[in-house]
């Protein structure tokens, strides 16, 4: 699904009544609670405390290569969303397509050996018996059955935290105060248009960071018409992104999240785009799921985060890293 609008209105009507059923949500993970895990090797969490679209997947990117660069073997976890691995399972790009691991882990996976299965504990495991000398869980944070060494707690500046109810009232998975709490550092991507610094508040420290988009691709962009397509849960950021490159957005449309794009959806999309003479754009998870033969007609770019402060990062890394 998309972001519904009421998420973003305290005193929309239909957010309001939702609101007993987010006590049910908030049930449910209290029943769901279990006894943590602890690993031998390190282990990284990147979370969020909103439903979709903070950028977890893109900082799960930029870290693993900060690490690799080190000459350290980093492997990342994800459970894989909609894919249909139930035992952990290594991506493998040859034969796997995203409805065995999911969108996400494919494009993890060009970074670092990546696991993909319903239990992150024996993902993790799985890893390790791999040679993983750190692992980095794409998501996590409310996971209980894991002990982490470093959980890392991802908000997008543009998209805040909507209306600070819990779901299904509003966007947040649990309350922010439970998800600080349980974090050791904050990273907001974008400009922080929604003062999330201040409602952080000093409880932990907060880095800033910006969508990276390399040069080639910027050339490639910059002043063109497009029209842009996207299945992510905050389409906006997308959009937003292509403007910022220089693109001459003519027209959009927006899928609900992991969209599974049939081809007849493509058609259509080309169709609509030659109407307009325009570029079909796309996110690179959305190009994983475009059927082959219609690859060379759409074009997508790779996104990685660069942070602000790389000092204070390195604060949080070296400690568990030089155990």
């Amino acid at each position: 699904m998309n972001t519904p609008d009421f998420w973003h209105h305290k005193n929309s009507i239909i957010s309001i009544l939702l609101i007993p059923l987010s006590y049910v949500w908030q049930l449910g993970n209290i029943l769901n609670s279990k006894n943590k895990n602890k690993f031998n090797i390190p282990v990284i969490i990147i979370g969020n405390v909103v439903a979709g679209g903070a950028g977890k997947t893109p900082t799960v990117i930029s870290l693993a290569n900060k690490l690799i660069h080190s000459n350290i073997i980093v492997h990342i976890i994800l459970k894989g969303y909609k894919s249909t691995a139930k035992n952990s399972i290594q991506v493998n790009t040859k034969i796997h397509t995203y409805k065995d691991v999911g969108d996400e882990a494919l494009i993890c996976s060009k970074i670092a050996p990546t696991w993909v299965g319903t239990s992150r504990t024996d993902s993790i495991k799985m890893a390790i018996n791999n040679g993983a000398g750190v692992v980095i869980l794409d998501d996590g944070l409310q996971d209980s059955s894991i002990s982490s060494d470093l959980n890392i707690l991802v908000f997008n500046g543009y998209q805040g935290i909507g209306n600070g109810r819990i779901i299904p009232s509003g966007p947040m998975r649990e309350h922010l105060s439970k998800a600080i709490a349980k974090s050791d550092l904050a990273v907001i991507i974008d400009e922080d248009k929604n003062n999330l610094k201040n409602l952080i508040d000093k409880k932990i420290p907060v880095l800033n960071a910006n969508l990276k988009i390399e040069d080639k691709y910027l050339n490639n962009f910059k002043n063109k018409k497009v029209m842009a397509f996207c299945g992510i849960g905050y389409p906006e950021k997308f959009y937003r992104t292509l403007e910022k490159i220089g693109c001459k957005i003519i027209q959009t449309k927006s899928y609900p999240d992991h969209y599974a794009y049939s081809k007849k959806d493509i058609k259509y999309l080309l169709h609509e785009s030659q109407k307009i003479d325009s570029l079909l754009i796309t996110t690179e998870k959305d190009y994983v799921k475009i059927p082959e033969k219609y690859k060379n007609r759409i074009y997508f770019f790779p996104i990685s985060i660069e942070f602000n402060d790389y000092k204070t990062l390195d604060k949080f890394l070296l400690p568990i890293i030089t155990n």
